[in-house]
C-alpha cells in the first residue's frame, strides 16, 4: 500500500484539493485516486470515546484488517502518540507487522494461535505480542515457547458468553482452568467477552451474567485477575455495559466508532468525525448522444445527448460493483449519477447537468465537496451491505493520503 502525508492547517478537504498524491517514496502517482486518512479527526474520536468512560478504563483499538482500511501503521502510531493502552489485531501477521513497524504499545492477538501450534505461539512469544486463549488446546505450546525464553508471558482469556464464535464455553472453563493451572510460564492478564448484539440491553445484560458467574469462578480458581474487557464501540458509546466492578483495571474495545462511524449514537456537543475519504478526477469527458449504451452489458441507456466523465476507480480498488446505477460523486459542488457497471478500474458519471466540468476536476466518492457529503452509510447502504465493509474493502492499490 502506497502512501503520502500532507501537513496543512487548513480544512481537510482543502488539504488534497489540488494535491499532488505521491508514494511512500516520494513518486509521483499517475493514476489521480487515493484515499484520504484525516488522522487529525481519528485524534478527536478517541478523545471522544476517552471522555465517554470512567478515568480508570483503559483503551484498546482496534486496528485488525489494516485498521479498517485505514492503515494499522500509520494509525497505530497517531493512536500510541494519544496513550493507547493496547492495540487489538485479528492474525500473527499483522502484529508482526506492527513491531517491524517499532510499535511499542501491547498488542493483543484476538485470533489466538488460529490452529497453527508452536509455529505461531514461538513468533508471538518472540514478537512481545499477547496471546487471545480461546481453549485449552493452544496452552502446551505458548507454555514451552515461553519455557524457552525463561520469560513468564502475558495472556487473555476468551468466555464465549452468547457469540458462538471464539472463547471457551462456561462449561468448559474448569477443564482449562485445570490446564492453565498447569502452564507456570503463562500469566493470565486479562479476560474478555464479545457481545453479540451491543445495541440489544437484555441481549448484553444475559452475557454479562455468564460473564460475571465465570470471573468469579476464575478468581477462585487462579487468583486475582488485572484486566477485564467487554465493550465494543456500540457499548461504549450507547454506554452499557462497560463497567467491571470491582476489576483493578477494565478495558474497552473501540473499533469502528474511532473511525468515525457508530450508528444510532447521539451526543450532546460534538460528534464522531469520519477518518476516510475517497477521491479522484475526472480523466476523460465525452459527449454521447440519445441512445447510447453505457458500460458493460449496456444497464444505462442516456435518454438524451449527455456529457459523460470516467473516473479511474473500480471494483479492484474497493469501490463496489453493487453501487452499479445506484451511487453518485461529487463534482463541482453537485452530485452526478453514476451510470452504468462499476468496472475493474473505472466508472461513467453522467455530468449532464453539472455545468462547467473539465478534465482534472476533483472528483469526491465518499467525503465532502462544497455543501455536499456522500457518507459512509449511504455507500453501504445502496450497495447492500454494511460499513465495515465499504471500509475494509478498499484495496491495497489504493494509494492512502495522511493528513497530519
Amino acid at each position: 500500500m502506497r502512501e503520502g502525508v500532507v501537513r496543512s492547517p487548513h480544512s481537510f478537504i482543502a488539504k488534497f484539493r489540488g494535491f499532488q498524491v505521491k508514494d511512500g517514496n516520494g513518486n509521483i502517482l499517475f493514476r489521480p485516486t487515493w484515499a484520504t486518512v484525516d488522522l487529525a479527526a481519528l485524534a478527536h474520536n478517541y478523545d471522544l470515546i476517552k471522555a465517554r468512560v470512567a478515568p480508570r478504563c483503559g483503551i484498546m483499538a482496534m486496528v485488525k484488517a489494516d485498521a479498517y482500511g485505514h492503515g494499522a501503521v500509520q494509525v497505530s502510531r497517531a493512536l500510541e502518540k494519544r496513550g493507547v493502552r493496547a492495540l487489538g489485531v485479528a492474525t500473527v501477521e499483522e502484529g508482526l507487522e506492527l513491531r517491524d513497524a517499532g510499535i511499542k504499545t501491547e498488542i493483543i492477538v484476538m485470533g489466538g494461535l488460529m490452529g497453527m501450534g508452536s509455529p505461531a505461539s514461538k513468533k508471538m512469544v518472540e514478537a512481545n505480542l499477547t496471546p487471545v486463549i480461546n481453549s485449552s488446546g493452544v496452552l502446551e505450546s505458548l507454555d514451552a515457547d515461553a519455557r524457552a525464553t525463561g520469560r513468564k508471558i502475558p495472556v487473555h482469556l476468551k468466555i464465549d458468553t452468547g457469540m458462538s464464535r471464539l472463547g471457551v464455553r462456561p462449561e468448559s472453563l474448569d477443564h482449562l482452568l485445570g490446564k492453565i493451572k498447569q502452564c507456570p510460564h503463562l500469566r493470565v492478564e486479562g479476560v474478555m467477552t464479545h457481545l453479540a448484539e451491543a445495541d440489544v440491553a437484555d441481549v448484553s445484560a444475559r452475557q454479562m451474567n455468564i460473564f460475571m458467574a465465570s470471573r468469579e469462578k476464575i478468581e477462585q480458581t487462579i487468583g486475582a485477575i488485572k484486566v477485564w474487557h467487554i465493550a465494543n464501540s456500540m457499548a461504549v458509546l450507547r454506554g452499557e455495559p462497560v463497567d467491571v466492578p470491582g476489576a483493578s483495571e477494565v478495558w474497552v474495545r473501540p473499533g469502528l466508532a474511532l473511525y468515525g462511524d457508530c450508528n444510532g449514537c447521539n451526543f450532546a456537543k460534538e460528534t464522531l468525525r469520519p477518518v476516510m475519504g475517497l477521491m479522484s478526477k475526472a480523466v476523460l469527458l465525452k459527449r454521447v448522444p440519445a441512445g447510447a449504451r453505457v458500460s458493460y452489458g449496456g444497464t444505462f441507456t442516456t435518454k438524451r445527448q449527455s456529457r459523460l466523465a470516467i473516473v479511474p476507480i473500480g471494483y479492484a480498488d474497493g469501490y463496489p460493483w453493487a453501487l452499479s446505477n445506484k451511487a453518485s460523486v461529487l463534482i463541482r459542488g453537485q452530485r452526478a449519477p453514476v451510470v452504468g457497471r462499476v468496472t475493474m478500474d473505472m466508472i461513467v458519471v453522467d455530468i449532464t447537468e453539472v455545468d462547467g466540468v473539465a478534465v482534472g476536476d476533483e472528483v469526491v466518492l465518499l467525503g465532502v465537496q462544497g455543501n455536499e457529503r456522500i457518507t459512509l452509510h449511504e455507500l453501504a447502504s445502496l450497495a447492500g451491505t454494511i460499513t465495515y465493509e465499504i471500509l475494509c474493502g478498499i484495496s491495497k492499490r489504493m494509494p492512502r493520503v495522511y493528513a497530519e
